[in-house]
């Protein structure tokens, strides 16, 4: 039987930068202590970015249980996963090396170790890091790495380590295959070698239930695996609702004599698949997958999780958000990790970490690492979906056939390792495709609301199911550059030779997100301190991910006006975030096709601040709501084009509703309401929708009520069963605005723009012919000569929506577009504000650039202002990032003897029908026609 010893704890360490140490030398090294498992970039700040070569020891007593007579024993050294190379000496006896930092190794040291007596063990760790360790004989860009690249390295003995007896003959895999449709469990027996002699082998299988059924088997000698049918009888299934378990011991004995192992396995029965109209299937029922990337990075820990208790509290957060996965990005997590999504009923989409050339060593890493994962991880009921390159990263999809042929092959391959699973070949986003994949997925990345009808177009293009997701034939680059100018052109083109597309396949949108700050302090709190992470991120996106001094740009650019502490600011980005994931859900729901989704991601890890929760796992600000939209059934507002009424106006709002749960829903209703008005209110009976299907259910329409001031609103939305219980709910939000009074006597000369002019008209503003007579210009365009009024006294509104509208000079002021500069915010998101003191004050939006902006957001942004101008000059404004690249969309300043504002949103077009951009041309007007110019 199994006797074990954890060699967890405190070890001694010593890097070795300049490769002169050996094991001998190791006593008069340097050294210090580590804790083991834990990288060792996670435990010494000046070992935060170390790669190469180090070193451990540690000693300990192994005190050898009883022996059972002619039992032949062996000791196995253990060792759940070392980054990247790992040589061991017991005793001063090399017993054994292993390449790889993601699998486990066992080393047998019988000629090493000293029974009942002291032992000192020696581990020499190589981790790669970049092209000048390439002499270790392990390139970097040739090794599994995975977002060691984004985060930093992590080396060393990052997983746990033991000592263990065990009989010679022991049970080395026991691998179980649940057939639900044929109630039985396949149990594939690896013994450690041939049989010697006859055995005996007893399975007990034990129901969650209680149930215990028993087989047993008589292995005759020499045999070294068998295989073997239990019944399951009406089997319990594993459900991310009820997520049930199956516990299988394995005891394997002499014949008719003593025990020689015993081991106890868990898995579930559940089926994962598709179904010839491009659903997913678990269990044989459809359902809606509702992901979240997972980096499995630790605040504390980097690749090494925490507790197992800590592991199981996170997926409950997981769960209240209403997520049922999680696509490991790019890691072999520990197994605690898929243990606990076992327990707690979570699908697990998990991905080959990945290299950077794809060359002959790396193919064959890439290979053997697959081999040990699916090995590995054969039990656990929560993986359905492995990966095997994620964005085309250690391969050229687009370009290379070959590569596209090797991807085919290892396609292949883990079909025939593992055909219970789903496998996607290459996860691609833009300029990468897939090849053969059993779900055709794509990750897209958009700023909202800035990008919104962006976010609208492209769903809808990839919901048709499109040709620009499978890998087309490189024909010259003069078409790649065709391509590249219009990627989701929906024609098709030809399929390059090596594509395996089945046209079925289910449709999943596996990346999207955007960004929510973590409370500043609340990490300090956690860390102790700053976290040493806020000095990394400077090399990615012109350095906006760089959190190091946000309180001091913070305060440089006086968003203390706006947020009146740090705090403030970052619960106003989580609430942006959770906007736009809302509207983004939202989106891929009204199409039937899109069958799942993937936000990017669970939790924040370091710069990468887009998580659900931050990177010590504590919740964002819509940590309580966000479950209400990302559910199994979902009530969605559809097809509307503002968010923004005045009151009197008429008010419709088209209302879906996808159903994915298993529940019953065909004499339920569906019960809307406003929250500032409960009177106004509708409902829809008898449902009836289809299973797996999104069903109109009707349209909320209503006469917008009175209200004093501007207002913000919840058109609440609640799924009601016939006994009244609430099953589900949404909310959509609006803003209600009192009707314009006439506006003061002011007048207008709007040169060059007779629509512009007239709509200001419209508006009740005067128009005039001639600046002399006016009180103030409002101007499209900016020229010399409009520069020259202001300087001599006159007041001048210009509307710098197009950086073609900048025709002057102003020193260092200009205008640029967002396009193709991180003010684009589509990945590291930009944030827009307003400064209600003196301008806007009239917008209930808290000073966000929210979804009552929805079309209304800049497409330019006014560049070249001090953070001295940010102190009053600057009415609304942008960042990006960590409050990155700031710059200015409504701003004014004094030109000799006269003023001039620029406001670069775009309002000319919406005047009067948008409250928001009729409200802010108001402002503005009355702002620049009565001011006096400053002494």
């Amino acid at each position: 039987m199994r006797h074990r010893l954890s060699l967890d704890g405190e070890w001694e360490f010593a890097a070795d930068p300049d490769r002169t140490l050996d094991r001998a030398g190791l006593t008069q090294a340097s050294r210090r202590t580590i804790r083991v498992p834990g990288p060792w970039q996670a435990q010494f700040a000046d070992l935060r970015d170390y790669t190469g070569v180090a070193w451990y020891r540690r000693s300990f007593r192994w005190d050898e249980p009883p022996a059972q007579d002619g039992i032949e024993a062996i000791h196995l050294l253990c060792f759940g996963a070392v980054d990247y190379f790992a040589t061991v000496w017991l005793n001063g006896v090399e017993v054994g090396e292993h390449e790889g930092g993601y699998l486990p190794f066992e080393l047998p040291v019988d000629a090493a170790l000293r029974l009942n007596d002291q032992n000192e063990l020696v581990v020499r760790v190589v981790d790669p890091g970049s092209d000048a360790d390439a002499d270790l004989g392990f390139p970097f860009a040739e090794i599994p790495h995975g977002k060691q690249s984004w985060y930093g390295p992590v080396g060393g003995i990052w997983q746990s380590v033991f000592l263990e007896r065990r009989s010679a003959d022991h049970l080395r895999t026991v691998r179980v295959t649940p057939d639900v449709p044929g109630e039985r469990a396949s149990v594939q027996v690896d013994l450690s070698r041939p049989a010697p002699r006859a055995l005996e082998l007893e399975l007990t299988l034990a129901s969650p239930g209680g149930r215990a059924e028993h087989l047993g088997h008589r292995i005759e000698p020499g045999v070294a695996a068998l295989a073997l049918d239990l019944p399951v009888c009406a089997p319990e299934l594993w459900e991310p609702d009820c997520p049930q378990q199956y516990r299988l011991t394995s005891a394997l004995a002499e014949e008719g004599g003593a025990p020689l192992d015993e081991r106890t396995d868990r898995f579930g029965m559940r089926t994962i698949g598709s179904s010839p109209d491009g659903y997913l299937l678990l269990n044989g029922r459809p359902v809606y997958l509702r992901g979240a990337l997972d980096q499995d990075y630790y605040a504390h820990g980097l690749y090494t999780a925490f507790t197992d208790a800590e592991l199981d509290e996170q997926l409950v957060r997981a769960k209240h958000m209403g997520l049922n996965c999680l696509r490991t990005h790019i890691k072999i997590a520990d197994p605690r990790y898929y243990d606990a999504a076992d327990r707690a009923g979570i699908l697990i989409w998990t991905e080959l970490p990945n290299w950077q050339d794809l060359t002959e060593p790396a193919k064959r890493r890439a290979y053997e690492t697959m081999v040990g994962m699916v090995e590995r991880d054969w039990n656990h009921p929560s993986i359905v979906i492995w990966t095997i390159v994620n964005e085309n990263w250690g391969t050229d999809l687009a370009v290379n056939a070959a590569h596209r042929e090797w991807l085919v092959g290892m396609y292949t391959e883990l079909k025939r390792l593992d055909p219970q699973r789903l496998v996607v070949g290459n996860s691609p986003c833009f300029t990468n495709f897939h090849v053969v994949t059993d779900i055709e997925d794509f990750h897209n990345y958009y700023g909202m609301p800035d990008h919104h009808r962006r976010w609208q177009e492209w769903v809808q293009a990839f919901a048709a199911r499109p040709a620009w997701t499978f890998a087309r034939e490189y024909a010259g680059i003069d078409s790649w550059r065709e391509y590249l100018r219009d990627p989701w052109n929906p024609q098709p083109a030809p399929a390059a030779p090596e594509v395996r597309r089945r046209g079925n396949e289910p449709m999943v949108v596996s990346e999207f997100g955007n960004w929510g700050l973590p409370d500043v302090e609340r990490l300090r709190a956690a860390y102790g301190g700053e976290p040493w992470w806020f000095e990394t991120g400077i090399e990615w996106a012109e350095g906006v991910m760089y959190p190091h001094a946000i309180e001091l740009r913070y305060r440089a650019y006086h968003l203390d006006k706006v947020f009146p502490t740090l705090s403030d600011l970052t619960t106003a980005s989580q609430r942006m975030q959770y906007a736009a994931l809302k509207y983004q859900i939202e989106q891929m729901r009204r199409h039937p096709t899109i069958v799942g989704y993937v936000i990017t991601e669970f939790t924040d890890v370091h710069w990468e601040a887009n998580g659900l929760l931050d990177i010590c796992r504590q919740p964002k600000a819509y940590y309580d709501v966000i479950g209400q939209v990302n559910s199994a059934d979902a009530i969605v507002p559809m097809d509307w084009d503002r968010i923004a009424y005045w009151e009197g106006e008429r008010c419709e709002v088209r209302i879906g509703l996808s159903h994915f749960s298993t529940l019953e829903l065909r004499d339920c209703r569906i019960e809307w309401f406003l929250d500032t008005s409960p009177d106004v209110r509708g409902r829809f009976d008898d449902l009836g929708p289809s299973r797996a299907r999104l069903t109109t259910v009707g349209t909320a329409a209503f006469v917008v009520p009175a209200v004093s001031e501007a207002t913000r609103v919840r058109l609440e939305l609640r799924l009601v069963a016939p006994d009244g219980r609430e099953l589900c709910r949404n909310h959509h939000e609006l803003y209600f605005f009192p009707r314009r009074t006439s506006p003061p006597s002011i007048k207008l000369h709007v040169p060059q723009a007779p629509r512009l002019a007239a709509r200001l008209g419209d508006l009740g503003y005067e128009v005039v012919d001639t600046p002399d007579s006016a009180d103030l210009v409002v101007a499209e365009t900016l020229t010399d000569a409009w520069r020259q009024y202001a300087q001599d006294g006159g007041h001048v509104l210009w509307l710098a929506e197009r950086p073609e509208s900048f025709q002057t000079h102003l020193g260092s002021w200009s205008v640029a577009a967002r396009e193709g500069r991180t003010w684009q915010g589509d990945w590291a998101s930009s944030m827009s504000w307003l400064r209600q003191d003196r301008l806007f004050g009239g917008i209930p939006t808290g000073g966000t650039v929210d979804f009552a902006f929805a079309d209304l957001t800049p497409d330019s942004v006014l560049v070249g202002l001090s953070p001295r101008d940010f102190a009053s000059r600057v009415h609304a404004g942008l960042f990006v990032g960590w409050v990155h690249h700031v710059v200015a969309l409504v701003a004014e300043r004094r030109i000799d003897h006269g003023l001039l504002m620029a406001c670069t949103f775009r309002l000319r077009d919406h005047l009067d029908r948008h409250p928001v951009a009729t409200t802010m041309m108001d402002d503005m007007i009355r702002h620049m026609a009565r001011r006096a110019v400053p002494a």
